[in-house]
């Protein structure tokens, strides 16, 4: 990773990004069921006209109409799956039919909630848990589901609460082609924000890889 040096991408964003800005979006969900709806709901799509109406839809049927409330877990999830069937909870209640990976995101949600019980997680405090414990048994529980790559398990970590992710996204992949002057591939993208973080900190004791994300994206996405 020679040619992508973390120190090249920390002075660009010292140049071009509002490191300062206190009102970028950083979402702090509750609930695991929003954060697998978030993740799920935002892959190839755009994310305010598309994902977050997705998120609030649910939230209007079963968290009183607050996306960031706590209580709902992937047991509450799946059971609503259920009710419903992917088929119709995907077109009657999400009132979106986007597939991914040849299947409709419902089901792709439905399977990633299935996993993650099957290891014991049932909230985000769950999730933060075995996080720590056991990372690869939850990350290979992740991957398993066909149409999460690397870009949407990070995403889950980052909407979940972990501080050290970034979603290798349209966004972040322009910042990083206008910091080195050439595509960069996504199995990088971590690496970079991690050494580009640690520089900046001086500066920005504060700042986090997810917050460093969330300041390139609230710049790219206009």
């Amino acid at each position: 990773m020679k040619q992508f040096n973390p120190e090249v991408f920390a002075q660009f964003c010292l140049g071009n990004v509002a490191l300062g800005n206190s009102e970028a979006a950083t979402y702090c969900y509750r609930s695991l069921s929003a954060c697998v709806l978030d993740c799920v709901y935002s892959l190839r799509a755009k994310y305010f006209p598309v994902t977050v109406p997705v998120v609030d839809r649910y939230a209007e049927k079963y968290m009183n109409g607050d996306r960031f409330a706590a209580g709902d877990s992937l047991d509450d999830f799946i059971c609503h799956i259920e009710e419903f069937g992917c088929k119709k909870f995907a077109a009657d209640l999400l009132k979106n039919n986007q597939k991914l990976s040849k299947r409709l995101k419902s089901e792709v949600c439905y399977d990633l909630a299935k996993s993650l019980l099957k290891l014991g997680v049932h909230t985000i405090e769950d999730f933060q848990q075995i996080r720590g414990s056991d990372g690869d048994r939850l990350a290979a529980c992740i991957r398993s589901i066909r149409g999460i790559g690397e870009a949407a398990e990070n995403y889950l970590y980052m909407l979940a609460g972990d501080p050290n992710r970034c979603k290798p996204d349209v966004h972040l992949l322009h910042s990083m082609k206008d910091a080195f002057g050439c595509a960069v591939e996504v199995k990088y993208c971590q690496e970079i924000m991690e050494g580009a973080v640690s520089i900046l900190r001086s500066q920005y004791p504060a700042l986090t890889v997810r917050r460093l994300d969330a300041l390139i994206w609230d710049k790219y996405r206009v």
